[in-house]
């Protein structure tokens, strides 16, 4: 991997801007990392900021897709720039592929907790996992997974608020095809991860590492995962370590995704009294706001072999409303009571419930 000397600029071939780079952050399997200024039209030094160089191509892409994705969230590092960029080295050039991305104040949580070397008490660890949950929702909810939620790839930023980072490996899932395990971070994955038993990437697999990172913030350590019986003496409430341990247990029993997780830290209850064994197969309708937008929901409906119409009819199976009968009204959840009580036989369900039954089709 060529690095870039301090001191030199580098032109974006995308916006034209220009970058001083500065001394090396860090390197590893993605590449190298610099300190760097973007530079005023007059070169003045203007925002510090991270410029990240690979020579992976495909990792490249994907940081930048999902970088363009999350542009609008607080909670991921934010993307200012995407480019490639020619290097010459012993009278060959070769090209190095560009990030810049916000610098995030105090660095990884591996680094801040070796500094400060102190658990963080579990109201605080609860308010940062749950705004890191939604956004690893709105992942599993477009049918992604990040596969690398790691304590190098979590920063911690402005007032102490955590935000993801590192989308190289992120996969999405098609056509309910899992995305093949290509490549991990061997300390912060199972045991039947490493050694190739289990040869897919899905959700639950995500929830597992976000457990674990919620362990770690609570022992004040991020050098290696925490063992069942390290969990058992992390000094928080029985409701708490029940949810770390639900998320970082055996596979079966895991939170299915993000979102359940988040439930469960909410304390809401799941909803699973409908006796709807399938949506296969099934006409859908979508009744009031979800948590995932109503888009991804239906193309996860339609992975799942569901059909997915805008009106309750006779016709319709299922309808989904957030919280189920028990969510808001809305007149979709009133035509289908009425068409409930004249006979029709139709499940009113949960988003919850609609996920599990979606993911189990695609399993």
């Amino acid at each position: 991997m060529s690095a870039l000397k301090e001191g030199r600029v580098v032109v974006s071939s995308s916006t034209r801007r220009r970058y001083r780079v500065g001394r090396p952050l860090g390197s590893g399997g993605f590449g190298r990392a610099y300190r760097a200024h973007r530079l005023s039209k007059n070169q003045r030094p203007m925002e510090e900021v991270c410029l990240k160089t690979t020579r992976d191509a495909a990792s490249w892409h994907r940081e930048a897709y999902f970088g363009e994705l999350f542009s609008f969230s607080r909670r991921v590092i934010h993307m200012y720039d995407s480019f490639p960029l020619t290097v010459r080295r012993n009278g060959r050039s070769s090209v190095l592929y560009c990030l810049v991305l916000e610098l995030a104040r105090y660095g990884t949580i591996a680094d801040y907790l070796k500094r400060t070397d102190a658990p963080w008490p579990q109201e605080r660890v609860k308010r940062e996992i749950m705004a890191l949950l939604k956004v690893i929702d709105q992942l599993h909810g477009g049918s992604a997974t990040h596969r690398d939620i790691t304590p190098l790839n979590i920063f911690v930023c402005e007032k102490g608020r955590l935000k993801l980072g590192d989308f190289g490996i992120a996969r999405h899932q098609i056509a309910g095809r899992l995305s093949q395990i290509d490549a991990f971070t061997s300390s912060f994955v199972t045991e039947r991860v490493k050694s190739g038993i289990r040869r897919s990437w899905a959700a639950v697999d995500d929830v597992f590492q976000m457990g674990q990172l919620m362990a770690m913030l609570l022992r004040g350590e991020a050098d290696r995962p925490l063992t069942g019986a390290m969990i058992n003496r992390l000094d928080c409430e029985d409701e708490l370590r029940a949810i770390i341990k639900r998320a970082t247990g055996p596979r079966h029993k895991r939170y299915g995704d993000a979102f359940e997780m988040l439930q469960a830290l909410r304390g809401e209850e799941t909803d699973g009294s409908s006796h709807l064994r399938s949506i296969q197969g099934k006409t859908l309708v979508f009744s009031g706001p979800l948590s995932l937008s109503h888009h991804d929901a239906e193309l996860l409906a339609l992975q799942a072999g569901a059909q997915v119409t805008d009106r309750v009819s006779r016709e319709v199976d299922v309808v989904v409303h957030r919280g189920g009968r028990r969510g808001r009204r809305t007149g979709k959840l009133e035509q289908a009571e009425r068409l409930v009580r004249a006979g029709h036989k139709l499940h009113i369900i949960g988003e919850g419930e609609f996920r599990r039954l979606a993911r189990r089709e695609l399993a």
